[in-house]
């Protein structure tokens, strides 16, 4: 064992004697599993939305409730699991972090199964997996389960079930709590700290009769992360902040509701912190920003909706670098060994980029169908219109303007829009249009003093 790792397991067991704040696991031994000048591998995802099989019987309910979604692939959540577990034992990272909206809708049932997943995942693969509750985890009066023609109300987690639930996936190894939050401070190697942030507010949900979009973090909290960053300076370790709401606005179209509401205290907090990388989700789309060269926030896709992609951030300590890249969940490799005989996910890829663009297309059509200043369109010339902003929504939420974009726009679709009459649809493609052609599925972060 390093002096320094030694050095962390004594001021751990300190810590919890003075103030409790330290967590171990089930074994009492801290996760600290990769010493001090190794390479680590994090492999990073959000918004699994998971729903347990039990909540549902695929009936007129579920399909209604589907159809009126952004695509999430909820029937098939567990598959969606399975193949991340398999993608996990191929890709062999240190850790898994899950940034927020484990379950569809916050339902006790779902956040069980889930933590029976995850577990399957860290006794088959020998990785540890964190995570943190999003928007819709906890105390969501949205909770339910569908049957036939109903959906029927079902019991979703109190804070204090949650940590209980995933005290194996975060909570149980932490070298410290905020008293004012569900975040904590995890350590997966010597070099590289987690700092996984709480940024949702669910005291209010029953009395709103819906989980609080927004997000923010107290004063309490903001306090704490100092705490945080004075210990990782003490014992040489760099850290990366993981959150579900976004640090950085990502979007023109998304922001109220998704960026942090005290996002500029929240980013001065981590900079301050010598804290050059964040995590996020929420918006559901991939998106990479920086504020200067302080900062970045990688919003993560929604592992539920296509592109169907995670996040892997590679450090490199001796260089003193964080290099990033998505990659496509590999569900027809899956699907293919486990002996699935489901077309749709034995050709998962082509299934779900085509229903993603045709629930897009489809209302579109209807809208444009419906509206008088388009009554000179024909249905071929309204199905064009209609297929290029399910296309657009596919660039947009995979973050491929750079490589995509162009062909969208040349097509007979498109310039039909550009002549079309003015309306709330014409302006979104326009401005669709308009999205920033950088690169948002690869990063190369070189660290302060390097």
């Amino acid at each position: 064992m390093s002096v320094r790792r030694l050095n962390i397991s004594l001021l751990c067991s300190l810590l919890l004697l003075l103030s409790s704040c330290s967590r171990q696991d089930a074994a009492g031994q801290q996760a600290l599993r990769i010493q001090s000048g190794q390479n680590i591998k994090l492999l990073t995802t959000t918004d699994t939305h998971y729903l347990s099989p039990k909540l549902t019987d695929n009936g007129p309910a579920f399909s209604r409730f589907l159809a009126a979604g952004d695509g999430k692939q909820l029937a098939y959540s567990s598959e969606i699991l399975d193949a991340l577990g398999n993608d996990i034992g191929i890709e062999r990272p240190g850790a898994v972090i899950i940034s927020g909206d484990l379950t569809n809708n916050g339902e006790k049932a779902s956040h069980q199964d889930l933590a029976e997943h995850l577990r399957t995942i860290e006794q088959q693969t020998g990785t540890q997996i964190y995570v943190i509750p999003g928007n819709h985890d906890v105390q969501n009066p949205w909770a339910r389960r569908f049957e036939g023609e109903k959906q029927i109300p079902v019991s979703s987690v109190t804070p204090k079930q949650f940590r209980s639930i995933y005290r194996e996936f975060g909570y149980g190894e932490a070298l410290l709590m905020d008293n004012d939050s569900m975040s904590y401070l995890a350590a997966p190697s010597d070099d590289l700290w987690l700092l996984m942030l709480d940024t949702s507010q669910y005291s209010s949900n029953k009395k709103l009769g819906h989980p609080q979009l927004d997000g923010r973090l107290t004063e309490a909290t903001l306090r704490w992360i100092d705490r945080c960053g004075k210990l990782a300076t003490e014992q040489g370790a760099q850290i990366v902040a993981v959150m579900h709401h976004s640090l950085l606005d990502h979007s023109e179209f998304v922001q109220e509701g998704f960026t942090l509401n005290n996002n500029g205290q929240a980013a001065a907090a981590l900079i301050r912190n010598g804290i050059t990388t964040v995590f996020s989700g929420h918006v559901h789309f991939q998106d990479i920003r920086s504020s200067g060269e302080d900062i970045y926030d990688i919003a993560n896709s929604a592992l539920s909706v296509y592109p169907h992609q995670y996040g892997i951030l590679d450090y490199t300590p001796a260089a003193g670098t964080y290099e990033y890249h998505t990659s496509g969940l590999n569900m027809e490799l899956w699907a293919k060994a486990a002996g699935s005989t489901d077309s749709n996910l034995l050709h998962f890829n082509t299934y779900s980029e085509a229903a993603f663009r045709r629930l897009s297309a489809d209302r579109t059509y209807s809208r444009l169908a419906e509206d008088s200043s388009y009554t000179a369109y024909t249905q071929k010339q309204l199905a064009a219109m209609a297929d290029v902003v399910g296309r657009l929504n596919a660039v947009y939420f995979a973050g491929t303007a750079d490589t995509e974009l162009a062909a969208v726009i040349d097509t007979e679709g498109y310039r039909l829009w550009q002549a079309a009459p003015y309306s709330g649809l014409k302006n979104y493609v326009l401005r669709m249009a308009e999205l920033e052609q950088k690169d948002n599925n690869h990063l190369l972060v070189k660290l302060p003093g390097w």
